[in-house]
């Protein structure tokens, strides 16, 4: 058996033989793949695959690329994976650095005004129902994500206070979200251009795995859109409007749970994780000093298993 461990901030692969753990610090390589995107620094995949087609709206000659390039981006992206782990952001240096990352992004893509701290953070991060995420690349943060799960208990995070119209009903009867925001990226740092999207949003599937809740909200530009309803067959909740602690127009949107969570994990099985990564990210409160600093994704071990 296989795994990736981090000892004193160093990654490290590691065989599992019997009792005995051997240790061999390396990286494999990435094979070369080319993925044809329109990508900004902050901005989300929008973009298709060259010389193949996703657009279910096609014609059969091009719904069959679709399905070849599906293939193509399942094998880029678990290529990757295997230089990736996520850490779950309690507190040091580490958190610093992710609200670095925001401020960095979201000011350069006119999200947020100058802040003399050179951080984003806000009132909802410290919440014991939210979930700070990096996500690292070969050691290096790359993005960020944090998620919170809400529910009748807990009804605290921005999509709740900026879109009580739509979900205090909802959560009043018993429904359960998770609320996907601060979503940022280094995309100088981008292994391949728009990877980072599908890096980080796996987060949400894991998540979505581990908690069974009715829906994923994800408040983002309606520009983004695109992305999200191609991918996660995301439905528009809102129009654009102000959102808490950002400049630009936000719209909500919604992607639904159950069976439709069931074929995106078919679709693109590099968003599956295992019953141990779940439990990893999301059985302890996240704000919880014990929780182990790094998560490897685990989506390969269906793979090897097919």
């Amino acid at each position: 058996m296989r795994a990736k461990v981090r000892v004193c901030g160093r990654l490290f692969r590691a065989t599992l033989s019997g009792a005995l753990l051997r240790l061999t610090e390396g990286k494999p390589a990435v094979s070369n793949f080319r993925l044809v995107s329109h990508f900004d620094s902050n901005s989300l995949f929008t973009g298709g695959y060259e010389d193949l087609r996703m657009d279910a709206a096609r014609n059969d000659a091009q719904a069959d690329a679709g399905a070849n390039a599906g293939s193509a981006l399942n094998r880029s992206i678990m290529q990757l994976l295997e230089h990736v782990d996520y850490r779950l952001i309690t507190g040091g240096e580490d958190l610093e650095a992710i609200y670095r990352l925001r401020y960095q992004s979201y000011l350069r893509s006119g999200m947020c005004g100058p802040i003399a701290s050179g951080m984003f953070e806000d009132r909802w991060d410290n919440l014991p129902n939210s979930y700070r995420f990096g996500v690292y690349f070969d050691g290096h943060l790359v993005s960020t994500l944090r998620l919170h799960y809400i529910s009748r208990e807990h009804p605290y995070s921005p999509s709740v206070d900026a879109y009580p119209e739509i979900l205090a009903e909802r959560l009043a009867r018993g429904e359960t979200f998770i609320d996907g925001t601060r979503f940022a990226t280094d995309a100088d740092s981008a292994p391949a251009p728009g990877v980072l999207p599908f890096l980080t949003l796996r987060l949400g599937m894991v998540a979505s795995s581990y908690f069974g809740q009715t829906a994923v909200l994800t408040p983002v530009k309606v520009e983004h859109s695109a992305y999200y309803a191609r991918i996660f067959h995301a439905v528009q909740r809102t129009e654009g409007k102000v959102f808490p602690g950002v400049l630009a127009p936000i719209a909500l949107f919604e992607i639904p749970c159950g069976e439709n969570l069931r074929q995106t994990l078919d679709r693109f099985p590099f968003f599956k994780s295992t019953p141990v990564e779940q439990r990893m990210m999301f059985a302890n409160p996240a704000i919880n000093r014990l929780t182990p600093l790094s998560i490897v994704p685990t989506a390969k071990y269906y793979r090897d298993a097919a």
